[in-house]
C-alpha cells in the first residue's frame, strides 16, 4: 500500500513596507494554507510536468462554490472549491498552477489536445465521457435539480410536468444532454450558468435545470429563485478530476491527492469555507 502523508503547511506571504511622507506602513502579514500529500506515482507525464514547473488546468468559472471568478484583491482570481483541489496537486507535484478559463463544453477537446494536464470543473464522471477520458476517483456528489421562479414553485413537482415548458441548461453538462432528450428543442443550451440565471430571471426560460450544488448558491444569493428537487430523475455523476487517456500516471497520481483530501476531510472543509465565501462575494 502507498504511503501518503498528510501536511499542511502555513505559507507566510509579507507585504513590502509601504514608504510615504517620511513613515513606514506595514502591510498585514497574510498565512495561506497548503495542503500537500507525499505523491509516489511517477511515470512520463508526471516527469514532464515538473520539468515544465507547471500544471495547467482546465476549468469553467462560473459555478460557485466549484469554481467562480473574485475580483475581491483588485485583480481577475479564480477561486472555490475545484481551484482548492488543482493547488493541492500542484503543490503536492511541486509546481506551479496554471489556469484557463474557457466554456465548459469545450473542455474535454482542450484535454484531449493537450491545452491543459487537468479538468476540474465540477464534472460528472459518466460512462459517455469516460469513453473520452480518464478520471480520478469521485470527490463528490449531488442531486440533479430545477430552480424556478417563486411563482412558479408548485407548478413543477416532477420532471414530466415541464413537458412544453423551455427548460435552461449548461451546454456540454449531463443536464444538457438528460433536458435534451427528454424535451428536445425546448431545452435550450447556454455557455454560462450566470446567463441562464438572468434567463430565468427575465421569464425567457421557465425553468433552470442545474447541477445541486450550483443551484443551491444562484438560489441564496437570488431574490425571488427556489429549488425544486426530489424529481423523480438520478442523482448526477459524481465529480472527478479528468486526464487525458494514456496518461495514467497522471492520474495515479491525482488519485493519491483526491484520496488524501477525501480521508482528511478537507474536501467538507472547503466546500463549508466556499459556499461561504461565495455568498459573501455575491452580497458585496
Amino acid at each position: 500500500m502507498k504511503k501518503k502523508i498528510f501536511n499542511i503547511a502555513l505559507v507566510a506571504m509579507t507585504a513590502l513596507l509601504l514608504f510615504g511622507c517620511g513613515k513606514k506602513e506595514e502591510a498585514k502579514e497574510e498565512a495561506k494554507e497548503a495542503v500537500k500529500f507525499e505523491i509516489t506515482t511517477t511515470g512520463p507525464t508526471v516527469d514532464a510536468i515538473k520539468k515544465k514547473g507547471k500544471i495547467v488546468l482546465g476549468t469553467s468559472a462560473d459555478f460557485p462554490p466549484m469554481e467562480w471568478t473574485s475580483f475581491q484583491s483588485g485583480k481577475e482570481e479564480f477561486t472555490g472549491v475545484d481551484i482548492a483541489i488543482a493547488q493541492s496537486i500542484a503543490d503536492s507535484l511541486g509546481v506551479e498552477l496554471e489556469v484557463k478559463n474557457m466554456a465548459f463544453e469545450g473542455l474535454l477537446a482542450s484535454l484531449n489536445s493537450g491545452d491543459v494536464d487537468m479538468v476540474i470543473a465540477g464534472m460528472g464522471a459518466d460512462e459517455e465521457r469516460k469513453k473520452q477520458v480518464d478520471f480520478s476517483e469521485e470527490y463528490s456528489k449531488g442531486q440533479q435539480v430545477l430552480l424556478v421562479t417563486e411563482e412558479n414553485k408548485d407548478k413543477y413537482k416532477t420532471f414530466d410536468d415541464l413537458k412544453g415548458k423551455i427548460v435552461g441548461t449548461q451546454l456540454g453538462t449531463l443536464q444538457h444532454k438528460f433536458a435534451t432528450e427528454k424535451f428536445g428543442n425546448n431545452c435550450k443550451g447556454f455557455d454560462l450558468n450566470n446567463v441562464i440565471i438572468e434567463q430565468l430571471k427575465n421569464k425567457s426560460i421557465d425553468a433552470a435545470f442545474l447541477s445541486e450544488l450550483a443551484a443551491k448558491q444562484f438560489a441564496s444569493i437570488t431574490d425571488g429563485l427556489v429549488i425544486i428537487d426530489n424529481l423523480g430523475i438520478p442523482d448526477e455523476s459524481g465529480f472527478a478530476v479528468a486526464v487525458k487517456k494514456g496518461n495514467d500516471d497522471l492520474t495515479g497520481a491525482v488519485n493519491e491527492v483526491v484520496k488524501g483530501l477525501k480521508d482528511s476531510g478537507q474536501v467538507d472543509k472547503w466546500f463549508d469555507e466556499y459556499i461561504e465565501l461565495s455568498n459573501k462575494e455575491a452580497m458585496k
